[in-house]
């Protein structure tokens, strides 16, 4: 009798925890607790795309008439001048601008390929951005990664899983000028007590 009562103590105990620890899994966020948020983050991130992965700054190029006219460079250089038409004018904007929309450990490894470049088996890949006193300075080997936009439809935005600190959402898409429909999920997190992307929406 008293094994049987010590084995239902046991068994009442592993109910308990097991309870416990279902009570105690965070949950993701309602849809519509951040629906919001993800439509902004995603809207704003097309800027930071274009500029990391795209277009880039504008420059005064190196073999243009412009260039030439006004003597902006006295030899063929490794890095062109960005121009005063430029949305940022510093690195630590630019980096103010990706970290309002990217979170911290997604844009560590961006940070060093635009702004330390890093080596690889066939050589060394330089920084993509540059900055003196006199301004910015962007490799004249740039090329842009995409050029196209992915356009999400927010309108089938759902979350797929997460946690308190974490949300998976799935939403079509397609890229400019394309009709092919493409599902993708895109996580966000939160750091500081805001929600930021941790994955690119390129």
């Amino acid at each position: 009798m008293k094994k049987l009562m010590r084995a239902m103590a046991w068994m009442l105990a592993f109910v308990m925890l097991i309870t416990l620890c279902a009570c105690n899994r965070s949950q993701p966020p309602a849809l519509e607790d951040i629906y919001d948020t993800a439509v902004d983050l995603i809207e704003r991130s097309y800027a930071v795309n274009d500029l990391v992965f795209g277009y880039g700054l504008p420059v005064w190029q190196a073999d243009s008439a412009y260039a030439a006219t006004h003597y902006i460079y006295s030899k063929t250089p490794i890095y062109e001048n960005v121009t005063e038409y430029a949305s940022v004018t510093t690195i630590a904007q630019i980096k103010t601008m990706m970290s309002k929309v990217y979170s911290a450990d997604y844009l560590e490894s961006l940070f060093s390929a635009m702004f330390d470049g890093y080596a690889y088996e066939e050589g060394v890949m330089a920084a993509q951005i540059s900055e003196d006193a006199k301004g910015l300075y962007q490799h004249r080997s740039y090329s842009p990664l995409i050029t196209k936009q992915r356009i999400y439809d927010y309108a089938t935005m759902r979350i797929v899983t997460g946690d308190d600190r974490t949300a998976v959402i799935r939403l079509d898409s397609h890229l400019e000028n394309e009709t092919t429909t493409l599902p993708v999920e895109l996580v966000l997190v939160l750091e500081d007590g805001e929600w930021k992307l941790d994955t690119p929406t390129y």
